[in-house]
């Protein structure tokens, strides 16, 4: 086995606990050349301390510089909450370390901008975590329309329950609008209509997407409609596919999977990968950026890229009606909270 890859992360909160950290932890015991676990770097020292405990970390920091300095690591994860995911990148992208960062690069268009000027500045080598790029489901949706294409029409919808966060289009529903990207390319025109829920901040969003292609898209995200599903489908001439995404994605009475259809007849129907590592996309998306790092190429997901899911995002999320290229946001940042609200 090779010299292991000395990685540090960064956000020690529920979602690196449940996601990240088991992934990371999985890999350091299988991969080749393989990562060490070097440290974890959190302001909740003893929420730190129980992150080494649980999966191998080796040391607990609460100082971020201190840590880079006394570690000098190879890789970094950053995994803390979306509005402290811009201000910590800045500092860490002028250091030259490849950098595998949480969605969203940036819960505003200018910091998104930002982060993916210093980016290149720089010569970093980062990646985004989108993880539904890397889903099994996903990724044979995309094999399938390049193998059975052109692509007539896209759809995806995804179906929540009581998520009622004003910020859900910035913070959630980016992840469909970057698939849709990934699946059918650049989108050169949207159109946004919302339906707010009586007494919240919440909506739903339908959403038309005109892609660069010559095809349309649609998506609806219902974020309180009794169920949990997340479902994307590609139509070409006389056959479609569809895949529902599994690893917590869907409600296991949604029947995650991948379908497809040709001339009438069911072509295949396969129950989705069990492991939620592989089936949300986790194990996936790590791999391949550590992937990266041993080529040094860029991968598709980089904040380069993220920024024009940011971007599409953002568009939605301001309820925006027109071409791409002409939208500039006028609304405040998403997560800031108006005073005495």
């Amino acid at each position: 086995m090779g010299t292991p890859l000395k990685l540090v992360h960064i956000g020690a909160g529920g979602f690196s606990r449940t996601r990240h950290a088991p992934t990371l932890q999985h890999l350091a015991e299988s991969v080749d050349p393989p990562i060490s676990l070097e440290a974890i770097c959190d302001l909740d020292r003893r929420r730190a301390v129980g992150f080494c405990e649980a999966f191998g970390y080796k040391r607990a920091y609460t100082d971020l510089e201190v840590m880079i300095q006394e570690v000098q690591p190879q890789v970094i994860v950053c995994t803390v909450q979306p509005p402290a995911t811009a201000p910590v990148l800045e500092r860490l992208l002028p250091l030259g370390i490849p950098i595998f960062t949480e969605k969203p690069p940036g819960v505003t268009l200018a910091q998104a901008e930002r982060l993916g000027d210093l980016a290149e500045e720089h010569g970093v080598l980062t990646y985004v975590g989108f993880n539904r790029r890397r889903a099994p489901g996903i990724e044979r949706l995309k094999r399938w329309a390049l193998e059975n294409g052109p692509v007539r029409y896209l759809r995806a919808e995804m179906l929540r329950n009581r998520r009622l966060e004003p910020e859900f289009g910035i913070g959630t529903a980016i992840h469909a609008l970057d698939c849709l990207r990934y699946l059918g390319g650049e989108v050169e025109a949207v159109e946004t209509l919302c339906r707010p829920y009586e007494g919240t901040e919440a909506r739903d969003f339908l959403v038309r997407l005109h892609f660069a292609g010559g095809f349309v898209g649609d998506l609806a995200v219902l974020v309180d409609c009794g169920l949990l599903r997340e479902r994307y489908l590609i139509h070409t001439t006389n056959a479609c596919m569809e895949t529902t995404l599994a690893g917590g994605y869907s409600s296991d009475f949604c029947k995650p999977g991948e379908v497809a259809y040709r001339g009438g007849v069911v072509e295949f129907d396969d129950p989705a990968v069990v492991d939620w590592m592989v089936a949300g996309g986790f194990l996936g998306e790590h791999q391949a950026f550590l992937e990266a790092v041993q080529s040094g190429k860029l991968p598709d997901c980089c904040l380069q890229d993220g920024r024009r899911s940011v971007r599409l995002a953002v568009a939605v999320h301001e309820e925006y009606k027109g071409p791409m290229e002409a939208f500039t946001p006028t609304g405040p940042d998403p997560y800031v909270r108006p005073a005495g609200g």
